[in-house]
């Protein structure tokens, strides 16, 4: 972990939503292993202290906070907890998320109304409270580098639409604008804001499409890779887009998806 002193995240902070289990966790414990202090965010209390703990023991600082993203006085005292163990607040990965699935013509306003405010506006609210902590620091020492770094997880379902998720592809679409327009509003103050469009990774939220038969194939046969990926697989262009190895890139949505995307 990051007691060797040599990560590439050394001495940095980290909030990671979702971070109780499938990707997020993978980024929290990848986090961790670079030299990053990691608050553990997740609505799920049992897996968020059962994820700190378990990175704590391998000689890493990591703490839990329960948190739904959706409330912003939640959000706000995530915040708060992270400044408080751990002086300040470094970087924002927001990767929680959930999917509703229905066909357009019978989603129902819940399923749109829940998988915008998980997918959309708790993002911009964590990057909202997040980057005023980034300005303030900007505003202390101008010009003096890096102020702070977010990265946000999108899906390639956000780049090119999907079947039997809109509200899922819309929310995801809409993270990809903030990334950008957060990127050009906070650039001039050393703001890095990008993201990370994943395909299909093996997690719960996925299991279905993986493992139903009338999916697989149809799927399988859209990745250029001709496999799914894995959390682990994918915790590492995560930490590269936070480390300062990525202090020129801002902006941009890397593709992290086997080929599942690939333009002319």
């Amino acid at each position: 972990m990051g007691a060797s002193g040599n990560g590439r995240l050394e001495g940095k902070s980290a909030i990671i939503t979702g971070a109780g289990r499938g990707i997020g966790e993978s980024i929290a414990r990848r986090f961790a292993a670079e030299g990053a202090s990691v608050v553990i965010a997740d609505i799920d209390e049992r897996v968020a202290s059962d994820v700190a703990r378990a990175i704590s023991e391998q000689g890493a600082r990591a703490v839990a906070c329960v948190v739904d993203v959706t409330d912003s006085r939640q959000v706000q005292s995530l915040v708060d907890t992270a400044v408080d163990e751990f002086g300040t607040v470094d970087i924002l990965v927001n990767n929680a998320g959930l999917s509703t699935p229905a066909m357009i013509d019978k989603m129902s306003a819940a399923q749109w109304n829940n998988s915008l405010a998980v997918n959309l506006t708790g993002p911009f609210m964590l990057t909202q409270a997040v980057g005023r902590l980034f300005l303030a620091r900007a505003a202390v020492n101008p010009g003096s580098g890096c102020s702070g770094k977010i990265v946000n997880v999108t899906s390639v379902a956000g780049l090119r639409g999907t079947v039997g998720q809109a509200n899922y592809a819309a929310a995801k679409a809409g993270l990809v604008s903030i990334t950008m327009s957060a990127a050009r509003e906070w650039g001039r103050h050393g703001v890095n804001v990008n993201a990370v469009a994943f395909g299909l990774v093996e997690t719960r939220m996925t299991e279905r499409i993986r493992t139903d038969e009338r999916f697989k194939k149809q799927y399988l046969a859209q990745i250029a890779l001709g496999r799914y990926t894995t959390p682990e697989e994918i915790a590492p262009a995560v930490a590269f887009l936070a480390s300062a190895e990525a202090d020129y890139i801002t902006g941009q949505v890397l593709n992290v998806c086997g080929g599942a995307d690939i333009h002319a």
